[in-house]
């Protein structure tokens, strides 16, 4: 699991946001995050 997924999981749960997510990762979770309201996350 990376670190962007781990990340993403939290602000999925709602224990997170974006704005929580250390710059060196927020892009990744960003793309992450937009994968999965497009329906394509894995």
């Amino acid at each position: 699991m990376t670190v962007a997924k781990i990340y993403y999981d939290l602000i999925k749960e709602g224990l997170r946001t974006i704005i929580d997510v250390p710059i060196r990762w927020r892009a990744d979770v960003q793309t992450i995050i937009d994968a999965d309201r497009l329906g394509s996350a894995s």
